[in-house]
Parts: structure tokens; sequence; C-alpha cells
């Protein structure tokens, strides 16, 4: 009887591993001599680009098959051009890898115009790096705005880039929420466009960068302070930020620190990295392994710290999770969220010296 059971047993193994070999020359077989296409939210200097390029350049080495990783900038509209046309016409045989620009998830769950994607659709792969977002003013600024408080009482020019970014977002929800009085200048191409601006005077600070792009991309703001820290965007404060308050910090009502936990949801997102749906299982599975037997590599460590470029992984099932959560928010806090969003200022306000809510009335159609 034992010994009918060892015979059984190893049929099964015998024909169990020609099986698996076979996916696995598949998966090979597949991308041997392919070009998979990596399509990067930000332009060439930015962190989307730094980031995107240095997966670009290690990924295929994991892949069964080693193909090539060849990266495409397209930059248009903070990523939603590239979101549509990935979503639409990408290839969907994994030959086709996207950055999804982190506000992109709840610029969706807010209805915003020119959507014609499903962020929730998109195939997961996993995420290199995620940290506080914060919004700062130079050092060298003349408009005496260290604080959020400073905020309130002066105004200063803040640099955006396009109407889905965080570097026009977040200003925009502080000047509702708290009755702050930045003045949001967008259009500007890429983060690099808006420091460019700010170091030549031209406008005072940025709407949103994070805490370790700046340490790989720009880190002497960081080493001179060569910026105010004013509001960090996050779950909770940066340790090298302690004294800056987050914007759920900020909110004062439970309705407000709900849409800024949905506010703050980005920043966890950070710099990841998604497919197209309809991939088959097979290579999305490939490629996830790929993927975080990257980040789990020595060699590969070793790399992003010689290049001075901090490291926060996390897997697929992760990322889809945080996609999830923002895109399957609440009605109600999608709806406060969108009010704080409004550019014209008729929503409430928050009246820090009086610690009351100050409403302005709102405009109706006939």
């Amino acid at each position: 009887m034992i010994a009918r059971a060892a015979r059984a047993l190893f049929a099964v193994l015998l024909g169990a591993a020609p099986s698996q070999a076979a996916r696995a020359d598949e998966i090979a077989d597949f991308y041997r001599g392919k070009r998979v296409t990596l399509l990067i939210s930000g332009p060439a200097g930015s962190g989307y680009d730094v980031y995107a390029r240095l997966l670009a350049n290690n990924l295929g080495k994991y892949i069964p098959g080693a193909p090539q990783i060849v990266p495409q900038n397209m930059p248009a509209a903070a990523g939603l051009v590239l979101a549509n046309t990935a979503y639409n016409s990408g290839a969907r045989d994994g030959t086709l890898l996207l950055t999804l620009h982190f506000n992109l998830p709840l610029y969706q769950a807010m209805g915003g115009q020119g959507v014609r994607f499903d962020a929730g659709k998109l195939i997961g792969l996993g995420r290199l790096l995620a940290s506080n977002a914060v919004i700062g003013v130079s050092a060298s600024s003349k408009s005496g705005v260290k604080t959020i408080d400073d905020a309130r009482e002066r105004q200063s020019v803040i640099g955006g880039t396009g109407p889905t970014s965080n570097a026009t977002i977040y200003p925009t929800i502080l000047n509702n929420l708290t009755g702050a009085k930045f003045r949001v200048v967008s259009g500007y191409e890429g983060e690099n466009g808006v420091f460019l601006a700010m170091e030549r005077g031209e406008i005072d600070g940025f709407g949103s960068y994070s805490y370790l792009t700046f340490k790989s991309v720009k880190p002497d703001y960081l080493e001179k302070k060569l910026f105010h820290p004013i509001v960090q965007w996050g779950a909770r404060r940066e340790e090298a930020w302690p004294d800056t308050p987050t914007a759920i910090d900020i909110a004062r009502t439970p309705e407000d620190k709900r849409a800024m936990e949905l506010a703050s949801a980005g920043p966890d997102l950070g710099f990841s990295y998604f497919m197209p749906p309809e991939v088959p299982a097979p290579r999305v599975a490939a490629l996830r392994k790929a993927f975080d037997d990257m980040t789990r590599d020595p060699a590969f460590l070793a790399e992003a710290a010689r290049l001075k470029m901090d490291l926060r992984p996390a897997p697929a099932r992760d990322i889809e999770a945080l996609v999830a959560n923002v895109v399957h928010a609440p009605v109600e806090a999608v709806e406060r969220l969108t009010r704080l969003m409004d550019a014209s200022g008729a929503v409430q306000c928050l009246d820090f010296a009086r610690a009351e809510l100050c409403a302005k009335p709102e405009t109706k159609p006939d």
C-alpha cells in the first residue's frame, strides 16, 4: 500500500514538473527579444521619471526572457493623457507598464473631466517609493509665509502643473479649509518647471513635492533648508518634519478629517506601477514576481543606495487596495472634498483665530 502511494506521488510529481517548466518556458519564449514600454507620467528629470528609469534599467533582468524595458515620457495634463492612452489603446499582452500619477484615482472618484479610464481595473505591479508630499514656500520668498497661519494672513504665489496634479489641488484645498491665501499659477511642465520659476523669483513656492524625492533628486533643498514646509499630506508626519502639521491634523471636524484622509491617500500610492486590464494572468504573475525579486535583491538595493535613491517598496496587492479605497470612497467624503477643491472659494473655511467655521454663501443655479 505504501509502495502504491509512493508510485502515485511520483507520478503526480512527474506530471507536474513538465507542466511548470512549460509555463516558465512559455513566459520566457514570449518575452525573449521583446521590448516592454514603460510610460512615465512626469517629464525628464522629475521624481516620476528618475524612479521609473531606475525600474526600467533593472526589471528586465528578473523577467524570464530578459526583455528590454523602454521608458517613454508622457507628462501631458499631469498623467491624464497617459492614463487614457494606456487604458484605451495600450497593449494588453504584458508589454506595457505605466506610472499612475497618484492623484488620478481621486480625480476619477470626483468625476473629473476627461477621465476615460477606470483606475480600479488597472493591474498592479508594485511600488518603489512613497512618502509624504508637502506644500512649501521658498526661504528666499518675500511673501513672509513660513507656516499655515502665515498663509492665512499673507498671499503667496504657488506654482502648479496640471489641473489634476496635487501641486494645484493641495493649495486650493488649504485655501478653502483654512482660509489660506495661496494664489495658484498652474500650467508649469512638471516639478522642474515649478522649481525653476521659484528659483528665478517668479513664484513663491510649490504646491506638492515628496520628502523622499527631495532626498534623491533635490537634496540641497533639505540640507540647506531652502524652503519652509507648510503642510504635509500623508497619514502621519515625516520624522524630518515633526513640527509641520498634516492636512488631517488641521481639519477640525470629522467630515473634514475624512475628506483629508481621502486627499492624503495619493502620497501612499507614491511611485507605483501598473498594467492595463486583461493582461494574461501568467504574465501578470511573472511580472509581479520579477518586481518583488528585484526589490529584494541586494544588488538592486545597493544600486539604489549608490544613486542616493530611497526606497519604500510595496507589493501589487497593496497598491491595488489603495486605489480601490479611493475610487470606492464614501459619497459624503468625496462630495466634501469636491467642495474643498472648488477654486472659486464658495465653500466653508476655518477661522483658526476664533476656532469656528465661517461659511461663505453658496450660489445656486436658477
